[in-house]
């Protein structure tokens, strides 16, 4: 026995395999965002890792100097992750092109003659080429709050270190001993402030006068 298609009762619509892209969906489309990449970065175990991968940089640039324009790089890959989608679109090229000329540059300076004879004269003390590359590095994967004063002057000591790289000649050499000689007041100064402005509103609420 058979029935008529026609008297059964329509069953929903199938649908289509095909199913394209439209401009609505492309306009609408919400950006990838540069946490989904590298958001791993923030976790204990890859922080755990982290420090230590630091520490053998630091050691090795100090054995092989040389090899500290290497920690310009390393600076500028924690500056871009930690920065910001708007600020990283307006910075990220001019930030890149400054730490590879700054990286040029200091790789011509310490491989000069000039260098050697001013180390051995001891006229002028280490500027910091090695170290304040990777103390910038480690505050930023390290301090988790963007909002901190702390966090904004290692933020603005990171640029002002890569962005020393478009001076004319040595002049970078300046703005190393500049950050050297300022960066105990500065970074003392930021504690203090965040320390002090650290004030839950649950326990600011509940404080009163003693009796």
């Amino acid at each position: 026995m058979t029935t008529n298609s026609s008297n059964s009762p329509k069953g929903k619509p199938q649908p289509n395999g095909y199913n394209p892209i439209t401009v609505h969906d492309v306009a609408n489309r919400s950006p990838s965002s540069w946490q989904d990449y590298f958001g791993e970065l923030r976790a204990p175990v890859a922080r755990c890792i982290t420090a230590p991968l630091l520490f053998f940089l630091l050691a090795f640039s100090r054995t092989e100097p040389l090899a500290a324009p290497l920690a310009l790089l390393i600076l500028l890959g924690c500056l871009l992750f930690r920065l910001d989608d708007h600020t990283r679109q307006i910075a990220a090229v001019p930030l890149t092109l400054a730490a590879i000329k700054l990286a040029f540059q200091m790789a011509t300076y310490l491989d000069s003659p000039a260098r050697f004879i001013s180390s051995q004269r001891n006229s002028s003390p280490d500027p910091g080429f090695i170290w304040l590359p990777m103390f910038f590095s480690a505050c930023l994967i390290f301090i988790p709050l963007r909002d901190s004063v702390t966090f904004k002057i290692i933020l603005a000591g990171s640029c002002a270190l890569l962005a020393s790289g478009l001076l004319p000649g040595q002049g970078f050499i300046a703005i190393f001993y500049v950050l050297d000689s300022l960066l105990f007041v500065a970074i003392v100064v930021g504690i203090v402030v965040d320390l002090k402005s650290y004030v839950p509103g649950q326990v600011q609420g509940s404080l009163r006068p003693a009796q």
